[in-house]
């Protein structure tokens, strides 16, 4: 059953979750298909389901996080640019996954979204009003972008950080919102530390041959 907007406003992440997993019918779902179940407030919630993968203890599948990755990128531009529907190109839309993955991944994350949900609130909404939703948009596209790269083992703090600020987003928590925006930003600086120092211990490698 496809959620409302009155409904998805109302009803907590977790419950929309369950929804959508129950939802999905078929060993297969499209890109395009599962993005059609989400309803019209779906930019938050479709965002929180690819990231979902990412940011759990569930058996990786090579790719995977680009396939996940470019749905996230392409909604979170569009959240960027204020738009209220999603629109995904045919390469991505066409892309399948299995239903009992979908399954298994809203079954790992559930403990964890509920938990956090003990937490979540409406408050201090003008942080996730039109500007700071746009900003999240932005830091979220980020994260997508480095999901999108083939980075061994670089799949985990960009998923946890696009979850954290798509559950801000769904709640529409401002203060959570805010410790999502840090821990963003502190994630990108540690990626980043780690290439460097990786390039630095390289660079060392090769003088040494020479």
């Amino acid at each position: 059953m496809q959620p409302s907007q009155e409904q998805s406003q109302n009803t907590k992440a977790s419950d929309l979750l369950a929804q959508i997993a129950n939802s999905a019918e078929g060993e297969t779902i499209s890109i395009g298909e599962f993005v059609s179940l989400l309803g019209e407030r779906s930019f938050a919630l479709a965002i929180l389901i690819f990231s979902l993968p990412n940011s759990l203890p569930v058996p990786g599948i090579p790719g995977f996080s680009t396939i996940t990755g470019l749905p996230i990128l392409f909604i979170a531009l569009q959240l960027v640019a204020g738009k209220h529907k999603i629109w995904l190109p045919k390469s991505v839309s066409e892309k399948t996954f299995s239903n009992a993955f979908l399954k298994k991944v809203v079954t790992k994350a559930m403990p964890v979204v509920q938990w956090l949900e003990r937490f979540l609130h409406p408050r201090f909404g003008f942080v996730c009003g039109p500007i700071g939703e746009r900003v999240i948009g932005l830091l979220i596209a980020t994260m997508a972008f480095i999901l999108v790269l083939p980075i061994v083992g670089g799949n985990f703090l960009p998923g946890a950080s696009i979850s954290l600020l798509a559950l801000a987003l769904l709640e529409s928590d401002g203060i959570f919102a805010c410790f999502s925006m840090a821990f963003c930003l502190l994630s990108l600086w540690f990626m980043y530390s780690i290439v460097v120092w990786a390039l630095k211990l390289l660079i060392a490698w090769a003088a040494s041959l020479f």
